[in-house]
């Protein structure tokens, strides 16, 4: 199928590029960075909030992964709002104008918050976005559902972690430096997801996916304190040893977003991803598109960490 992959050079964008060509899929690749060379694929110049430039990238696309947007875990900031739900409005234009029916949106869990409970989290549990990306990515998927006579498909992964990632350089940064300090006991369960699972998930939902439907999408579940004990074993390194009481990190994280002249020191996001159980399910994408995970704690913090070491 001819498709065109959003946000083609950025985390999750590279991973699914591949995915896709290597599968038999022609990929357009859009990007502002128009010297950028993605092997298998044609890469086209766009602009999420120039809607001329979109228009120009869909010759003889059949389906679109809305994968770009722009990532930040604190704060209300106005290019949020302009590329991630200005850019989704944009795109859903785009594509009605010229036929485009077929939609596939990379969402994100984090629309259902941190509700720390050992409950697992589906597709019909409550929301409850924590900060200004999440509640974006939220309004993203219910601007594409608005358009009736498009078909919406939408994928939302879990903490994504693994080689490429900055969220992977800052913990293994932390833990190498010995600076990571766990927030309670570390014994809350994490569900975490490696890219190229989030890649093959967005790939089978455009080849299975009949119903316009909604798919969490995980790798493994584990406990915070294996995470960090697997990295500091890969790394040989010494684990972290000290705690912080979840209040206080909290505490302090909120006043770091309030008051840091630049990026925080810590994130209330990060505070309840590495500070609170959150179990998610994805039962639904394996049963209804037949996704299966690829990889397990080993496997992933093997991928971090062979990364980490060979670029930093």
């Amino acid at each position: 199928m001819n498709v065109l992959v959003t946000g083609a050079s950025g985390f999750i964008g590279k991973y699914l590029v591949d995915d896709l060509v290597n599968h038999g899929h022609y990929v357009k690749a859009m990007t502002r960075q128009s010297s950028l060379k993605i092997k298998g694929a044609k890469v086209v110049f766009g602009d999420l909030t120039k809607p001329e430039q979109i228009l120009a990238t869909l010759n003889n696309v059949e389906a679109v992964f809305h994968n770009a947007a722009y990532i930040l875990d604190y704060g209300k900031k106005s290019k949020i709002k302009k590329i991630n739900i200005e850019g989704t409005k944009n795109i859903a234009k785009a594509c009605r104008k010229l036929g485009i029916k077929r939609i596939i949106y990379t969402s994100t869990a984090g629309v259902y918050g941190f509700p720390n409970t050992n409950k697992e989290i589906t597709e019909k549990s409550a929301y409850k976005p924590l900060n200004y990306y999440h509640k974006s990515k939220l309004e993203g998927e219910i601007i594409l559902r608005n358009y009736e006579d498009l078909s919406i498909s939408v994928v939302r992964p879990t903490l994504v972690l693994g080689g490429r990632g900055k969220g992977t350089k800052l913990l293994l940064k932390n833990i190498n430096e010995g600076k990571m300090i766990y927030i309670g006991t570390g014994d809350q369960y994490i569900s975490l997801v490696h890219p190229k699972d989030v890649a093959q998930c967005l790939r089978l939902v455009l080849e299975n996916d009949k119903k316009q439907d909604v798919f969490n999408v995980v790798s493994f579940i584990c406990k915070i304190k294996e995470l960090i004990n697997e990295v500091a074993i890969q790394m040989n390194v010494d684990p972290p040893t000290k705690n912080v009481s979840f209040s206080i990190a909290y505490i302090y994280a909120l006043f770091s977003e309030i008051f840091a002249v630049k990026e925080p020191s810590l994130t209330r996001f990060r505070v309840k991803s590495f500070g609170t159980t959150r179990r998610i399910n994805c039962d639904k994408a394996k049963k209804e598109v037949g996704y299966e995970s690829k990889f397990d704690l080993q496997s992933t913090v093997k991928d971090m960490v062979s990364w980490y070491k060979k670029y930093h």
